[in-house]
């Protein structure tokens, strides 16, 4: 398959399929490893990437023994290899996803065992949604489990304590406990804030940007703490983390990165070609930006779509542009390609759009387009 014609869903296909039913018939001799394949290959193509992923769970429980702990210890014999890579790597690790999700849909009744099969399948792919149903079932235990994960040899597991409690993690269940109350996930990632492995400092950044949507407060105070810590790797993870509260103008967040929150400079030239685009085309946009200080500045640039949405009114989206120091009376050029390209996170309507240019968190300079 082309990279131009792969989709996500796709990540499950009929050659992992047949590797998955091959490796558990090896293990056990009375998997049906025809039917298996069968059942899943056929009902395949017409489904989505997350309904791919129920039906390889739900065949499994099927075609393996009715009974959890039996059907468990086949499936964690027939795993691949731990991952030796510090990064998940290409799509077929995709295959464990579905016996992630065995776990958490069958063995809830079985904590001791379950919570130890996904230690094992987090080393080979992330157990991050799946761990989730035990957080919410048993969130005291589940939460004591992962703060000694936070502290395990293996990358992946400590990852698993951080990337599993992002209250807001995409394409699984959110977790509104920790939405209103996220002071037990931040312990959790105080023991991982200056881990050495640059996989688990982004997961932390994430679970903080995630945090700060709904506690931007909580995340600022982490984050003044944190900035006293003398670690590059720390200090790249914070950063990473404000980009929300950046993009929102948070004050406080925009000074911890030593930004001004009213920088001193001024736009000039706003310019969009074309001013009226065409569904599913591109703009390209430009300005100076001139800095009216004496001394040097730092500058984190935005810019901010208003999009119409399908009741006729309009809500902005915040991309970011570039960061750079301007120097005293400094002046630049800035210029950007944008897309109206359909994407499945957004869906766009016609009519009068808004383009403005935000500086350290300051709209400074706006401009209407049309789209359609």
């Amino acid at each position: 398959m082309s990279e131009q014609n792969f989709q996500v869903r796709d990540v499950f296909n009929e050659r992992v399929v047949r590797q998955l039913a091959a490796a558990l018939a090896n293990t056990w001799s009375g998997f049906d490893e025809k039917g298996f394949c069968e059942t899943v290959i056929a009902q395949m193509p017409a489904l989505s990437f997350s309904g791919r992923a129920a039906l390889i769970r739900d065949s499994l429980g099927t075609y393996l023994p009715q009974e959890y702990p039996r059907a468990l210890k086949i499936i964690l014999k027939a795993l691949p290899p731990e991952t030796a890579s510090d990064e998940l790597e290409g799509y077929d690790g995709f295959i464990v996803m579905p016996q992630n999700d065995f776990v958490a849909k069958y063995g809830l009744e079985h904590y001791d065992l379950s919570m130890q099969a996904l230690y094992e399948m987090t080393k080979r792919f992330s157990a991050e949604g799946a761990i989730r149903a035990f957080i919410l079932r048993y969130p005291e235990e589940t939460m004591s489990t992962l703060a000694k994960w936070a502290e395990d040899e293996n990358p992946h597991v400590r990852r698993l304590a951080s990337e599993g409690t992002r209250p807001r993690l995409p394409w699984t269940m959110q977790l509104k406990p920790f939405i209103e109350n996220p002071r037990p996930v931040l312990a959790l990632l105080e023991k991982l804030r200056t881990d050495p492995n640059l996989m688990v400092r982004r997961s932390v950044a994430n679970n903080l940007n995630d945090i700060a949507k709904d506690n931007p407060d909580l995340v600022v105070k982490t984050l003044k703490r944190w900035r006293k810590i003398k670690d590059d790797g720390t200090q790249w993870l914070i950063r990473h983390a404000a980009r929300t509260l950046v993009k929102q103008g948070n004050h406080e967040a925009l000074a911890i990165l030593g930004f001004e929150a009213n920088a001193a400079v001024a736009i000039s030239d706003l310019m969009i070609s074309p001013v009226h685009v065409k569904m599913g085309g591109e703009m390209i946009f430009s300005f100076a930006i001139r800095s009216k200080s004496q001394q040097a500045q730092n500058l984190v640039v935005d810019y901010v779509i208003h999009h119409v949405k399908a009741n006729g009114k309009r809500t902005p989206k915040v991309f970011k542009l570039t960061s750079r120091e301007l120097g005293a009376r400094e002046t630049a050029q800035v210029s950007k390609r944008h897309s109206f390209r359909p994407i499945s996170t957004r869906v766009y309507y016609a009519g009068k759009h808004r383009l403005e240019i935000q500086v350290n968190g300051v709209v400074v300079a706006g401009m209407e387009f049309g789209l359609g």
